[in-house]
């Protein structure tokens, strides 16, 4: 593989990312299945940089919070079901064939940057004419035996990986010593401890610790966070908080009123749940919801040397917010 060209690159982290938003150094933005405006923290910043843009285009299957906010053109996007594709999990390969034909004027991701490639006259950027390319690229491993897309159809659509069910049977280990390293040296020179270590919260005046995520029923931003699937949407009508019932009954709260969350940065309405769910100093709720990440630390995780560490690694935002919370 060739050596990336030296240039003015904006590393694989999402506050790096932001920043050059806001810094300017992005212009133009194609985003395909993605509501960075539900899913970046520190969002009102990331909308404000993206509002500066000269064009940002959302190709989706929904409308979504960015779409709806920032975009100035929204393309229909298609389903899994109408395009070909492969799936995997630890042992098998499957082969997801194009099982209904797109609706109206939708195109696949890769239909549209094929077409953009040509219109740009970019070369080598969508190199494939064949369908199904850019999946034989992606399967072309010895793990897969170089599969192909018509090598699966040939095999019925699934194949088993080559690979050992116990890892590392050869007890060789991608380390510098190659042994496993419980102190690590690489770690360090990317600005991490060189040994898993605590590091305590930083003082707030805001006591309660705001966490979040998903459950079974809950879908991420391709489906505008189930807002767009009435079977899903009528299972959370509304954000639930969950509180602790020592929390709740600190701020005279009961399991079912309208409550504010806010910080400095912002706030955000919900219905609180009381009960066990979640110990005493922490609140939880579904993520994705419209204006939630407004609250939440657009800071690294990581120092950006670090997301250089393995193959296809990104720098997340840190999330964290402290918080208060009150009746309405």
């Amino acid at each position: 593989m060739e050596a990336r060209p030296p240039g003015d690159y904006v590393p694989n982290q999402m506050s790096e990312i932001a920043n050059a938003f806001c810094d300017g150094r992005i212009k133009v933005l194609l985003l395909s299945g993605t509501d960075m405006l539900s899913s970046y923290a520190d969002a009102d910043r990331v909308a404000a940089g993206m509002a500066s843009m000269d064009l940002v285009i959302s190709h989706d299957l929904f409308m979504n919070d960015t779409a709806r906010r920032v975009a100035d053109v929204v393309l229909p996007g298609t389903a899994w079901l109408e395009d070909l594709g492969c799936k995997a999990t630890n042992t098998h390969l499957y082969l997801t064939e194009r099982a209904l034909a797109p609706e109206g004027e939708a195109r696949s991701i890769c239909d549209l940057m094929r077409a953009l490639a040509v219109r740009l006259d970019v070369e080598g950027f969508y190199p494939w004419d064949e369908e199904g390319g850019h999946i034989n690229a992606v399967l072309d491993h010895p793990c897969t035996d170089h599969a192909t897309v018509e090598s699966l159809r040939a095999a019925g659509g699934i194949k088993a990986l080559n690979i050992s069910h116990v890892a590392h049977v050869d007890h060789q280990y991608a380390t510098p010593s190659g042994k496993i390293e419980f102190y690590s040296e690489r770690a360090a020179d990317a600005g991490l401890p060189a040994l898993p270590s605590y590091e305590p919260l930083p003082d707030s005046s805001h006591p309660l610790q705001l966490r979040m995520g998903r459950m079974l029923t809950h879908f991420h931003s391709f489906y505008d966070h189930g807002r767009a699937l009435p079977s899903l949407a009528k299972l959370e009508k509304a954000p639930s908080l969950w509180m602790s019932t020592s929390d709740a009954e600190t701020r005279g709260l009961k399991d079912g009123d309208s409550v504010r969350m806010y910080n400095a940065s912002g706030q955000f309405e919900a219905v609180v749940e009381v009960g066990d769910k979640v110990p005493s100093g922490t609140v939880w709720i579904h993520d994705g919801w419209s204006g939630l990440n407004a609250l939440t630390n657009g800071g690294p995780s990581l120092p950006d040397a670090a997301t250089t560490l393995f193959p296809f690694s990104t720098g997340q935002s840190a999330y964290d917010a402290s918080v208060e919370v009150q009746a309405l």
